[in-house]
């Protein structure tokens, strides 16, 4: 079976010493560097050209978050596998734009390592259980706090979109024109970030516009 190649990255030697034993013990790994900083991260990354680039966040000179940026920019084939103890939801939605493929918390066990890197090579998403809780609990508290930004006209045509009405429906109830639905309907879905029906109707139900 093929080694899977990763280069790791994080500031602190005795992490790295443990992560790379823990690797190491499975046939499957292979490090193939170890980089303490971000700027060394990137210039070894581009070397050894690895499957995975397993980076922390908190890194001298460059973050793993820029690191990650600058290794997609160059290169979309690398995996890249965030490995960090901060939680915070802002630090995982800009790990995860900058097109990271998993997320995994310092504190896992050492099943929840290797699931993540196999998740991530078959070209899977992958986020530790407490980091998708955070996620969801901060998408559930925007969605709560958008409600009240939206317009009584807004409110209307997400409760007729979220019953299952039609365009033209909607504009024969309202007497307004097709096209000034679709264009209040597309100003919901950029306030709330949503962009199908399905997810427009999961947040009236939730915020309860409808039942």
């Amino acid at each position: 079976m093929k080694k899977i190649h990763i280069v790791l990255a994080d500031d602190q030697l005795l992490v790295r010493a443990g992560i790379r034993a823990l690797l190491e013990a499975s046939p499957d790994y292979q490090v193939d560097a170890e980089c303490a900083d971000g700027l060394e991260a990137i210039d070894q990354i581009r070397r050894q050209q690895p499957d995975i680039a397993l980076l922390d966040i908190a890194m001298p000179f460059l973050s793993g978050i820029e690191v990650s940026k600058a290794i997609r920019h160059s290169d979309p084939k690398i995996k890249i596998l965030i490995l960090s103890s901060i939680d915070r939801h802002e630090s995982v939605e800009q790990a995860l734009a900058a097109g990271v493929n998993g997320y995994l918390l310092k504190d896992f066990i050492l099943g929840e390592l290797h699931q993540a890197l196999t998740a991530v090579m078959d070209g899977k998403r992958f986020l530790s259980p407490k980091i998708q809780q955070t996620l969801d609990q901060h998408h559930l508290d925007g969605e709560s706090g958008h409600t009240a930004g939206l317009t009584a006209r807004q409110t209307e045509i997400l409760r007729l979109v979220a019953s299952g009405r039609t365009t033209k429906e909607i504009a024969r109830e309202l007497g307004i024109s097709p096209k000034t639905v679709e264009f209040h309907r597309a100003q919901l879905m950029g306030k709330l970030n949503v962009h199908d029906v399905t997810a427009l109707t999961r947040f009236a139900i939730q915020a309860g516009i409808v039942s």
